[in-house]
């Protein structure tokens, strides 16, 4: 890989100012290559500096930072020719660990300095004009991300912290799905869209989904109690099947959506939304990645 253009973008406070590590990282890792490193400063800094990579002529553009920074960068590579590769440095870290790239940031940039270009095309999904490209959430699991965006307490224990505060806050939503196979409208706990098998910490709900089979994996829980619920959270947690009625599971490419909710969690992401009406596609193998 050392004839390629790598250009790295790094979320300077991504992994409690990790960032700033793996930015003196890559320069002696990377002293003899052909590179630039960019740093983002605010939101969207990632998508646009990666325009600016791929206008620049890079062959290769790495994510350094969280899910955020890499669902900004992913964006801007849907259906071109530059790879995408990851330095992991955030929380959850969901796709990245789908992909069995390295956890550690030293291990990654030494993956990427070594790989014999080991790509996959991976599936993208879309909400409306916004990709993703591990998971989006409507209900519970986006009360959850919302209240870990506005509170200081960061990593496990802050997202188990959310969780614990969303069961007291969070009310049933009123939810319109329809798909080619399935048919929903009335209230719901949670309705998730994976693509790949990780939310994040290891966490799955959808263990079976592939990021290459043209499918996502629908996870809907209607409105049920507050034990159901935590029976069903119990079921991922294990990986076990308590068949309750309320938990629908469905594959599809192809979902249209009518909510009366302010917000979504888009790759762990807390993310306000504007629209009643969502259309979720699917662009299949349209992401070139270095994977592990």
């Amino acid at each position: 890989m050392k004839e390629s253009r790598i250009h790295f973008i790094v979320n300077p406070i991504s992994g409690k100012g990790q960032g700033l590590e793996v930015k003196n990282r890559i320069k002696e890792l990377f002293a003899d290559y052909d590179i630039e490193i960019k740093l983002t400063r605010k939101k969207n800094d990632g998508f646009k500096l990666a325009l600016e990579s791929i206008e620049a002529g890079a062959d290769i553009i790495v994510s350094c930072g969280g899910d955020g920074t890499l669902n900004e960068v992913a964006s801007a590579l849907v259906n071109k020719q530059v790879i995408l590769a990851i330095v992991p440095i955030g929380s959850g870290n969901g796709l990245a660990r789908h992909l069995k790239i390295p956890l550690t940031y030293d291990v990654a940039l030494q993956f990427i300095k070594n790989s014999q270009k080991n790509i996959k095309k991976i599936d993208c999904g879309k909400i409306n004009q916004q990709y993703f490209f591990s998971n989006a959430g409507i209900g519970f699991d986006a009360e959850t991300v919302k209240i870990y965006a506005h509170q200081k307490q960061r990593q496990l224990i802050g997202y188990v912290k959310s969780l614990l505060i969303s069961v007291f806050k969070f009310k049933p939503i009123d939810l319109s799905v329809l798909s080619k196979s399935k048919k929903f409208t009335g209230k719901a706990m949670m309705l998730n869209i994976s693509n790949s098998n990780c939310l994040g910490y290891g966490f799955s709900i959808s263990p079976d989904a592939s990021l290459q089979d043209g499918q996502f994996d629908i996870n809907l829980i209607t409105q049920c109690s507050w034990i159901t619920f935590c029976l069903i959270g119990l079921q991922f947690l294990l990986n076990t099947n308590i068949g309750s009625k309320k938990n629908i599971f469905f594959k599809t490419n192809q979902l249209d959506i009518q909510l009366d909710t302010d917000y979504l969690q888009i790759d762990g992401e807390f993310t306000p939304i504007h629209a009643r009406n969502l259309s979720i596609t699917l662009e299949p193998k349209a992401l070139k990645v270095l994977v592990g």
